[in-house]
């Protein structure tokens, strides 16, 4: 069968995440499909791209059977139970950015990397600076490290595995971001198949879904410097409540392209 058979051919799953997948098995560039149209798939590839399809149609992210995706312009690795890097999160990092001097050394702490893919653009955005990143996720420290690798900063990030604050107990940061997991214990069963795909700890922040704010908002002085600032994501509702939760802090709230309170910057006096 040729590619453009495969592609034309009706199907339920939407054509951009065919040509992703078919790209990813032929190992090109999804704008190079169009040059191989006339090509024969190989027989095993025909049989891989089946069977992707059919998990798509069950609910199964893209991202996962690609095994990477794309965060601020570059493709990191990731795998099923770890957050999916998502556009909104880039936000996070051009507001942390924008507070960090090219020339300046800082040392940055994120709690909850993930995929990694918020400290590594940040290393990679400011050479000068040095990160800490901590996650409860073995499998998530592991896939991070992965990534400094591919992208050549492993030698200016330390991973290290516990919930938030307790893997730096006496430490204190320039700066501390997160994207901390926001969504609220009763909306689990209601999620779409896909996003439970990525875990119920990446995306569960407990009953309300602002423990998380409460407890940093309580610990982020002793580990900030004087002057230091923090840059935490938030669910698109929880604007006013977190605002509220860090009243100590001189903070600001960010809204996404989609109008939405996404990005909460604060202060240490």
């Amino acid at each position: 069968m040729k590619v453009k058979d495969l592609l034309l051919k009706p199907n339920k799953i939407p054509l951009r995440d065919r040509q992703l997948l078919l790209a990813h098995l032929l190992k090109v560039k999804p704008a190079e499909l169009y040059l191989k149209m006339d090509q024969e798939v190989p027989e095993a590839c025909l049989e891989e791209y089946w069977k992707g399809l059919s998990k798509l149609e069950e609910g199964y992210p893209l991202q996962y059977l690609l095994g990477e995706w794309d965060f601020y312009g570059r493709t990191f690795k990731i795998r099923e139970g770890i957050l999916i890097p998502r556009p909104e999160t880039e936000l996070l990092v051009e507001k942390t950015l924008e507070l960090l001097d090219r020339q300046k050394e800082y040392l940055g702490l994120e709690i909850g990397v993930g995929s990694g893919c918020v400290a590594i653009t940040l290393l990679l955005e400011r050479e000068k600076l040095f990160m800490y990143g901590t996650d409860v996720n073995p499998e998530a420290l592991e896939i991070s490290q992965l990534n400094a690798q591919i992208h050549g900063v492993s030698h200016r990030l330390k991973l290290i595995q516990g919930k938030d604050f307790e893997p730096v107990k006496g430490m204190k940061f320039d700066f501390i971001v997160s994207n901390p997991p926001y969504i609220p214990e009763s909306y689990w069963e209601n999620l779409p198949k896909a996003l439970k795909f990525e875990g119920k700890t990446s995306l569960i922040g407990g009953e309300k879904g602002w423990e998380f704010y409460e407890r940093f908002s309580k610990e982020v002085k002793h580990y900030l410097k004087t002057g230091g600032f923090f840059v935490l994501e938030i669910g698109h509702d929880q604007g006013k409540v977190v605002r509220d939760i860090l009243k100590e802090y001189n903070v600001k709230l960010f809204k996404d392209y989609s109008g939405q309170d996404r990005v909460v910057v604060g202060w240490k006096h």
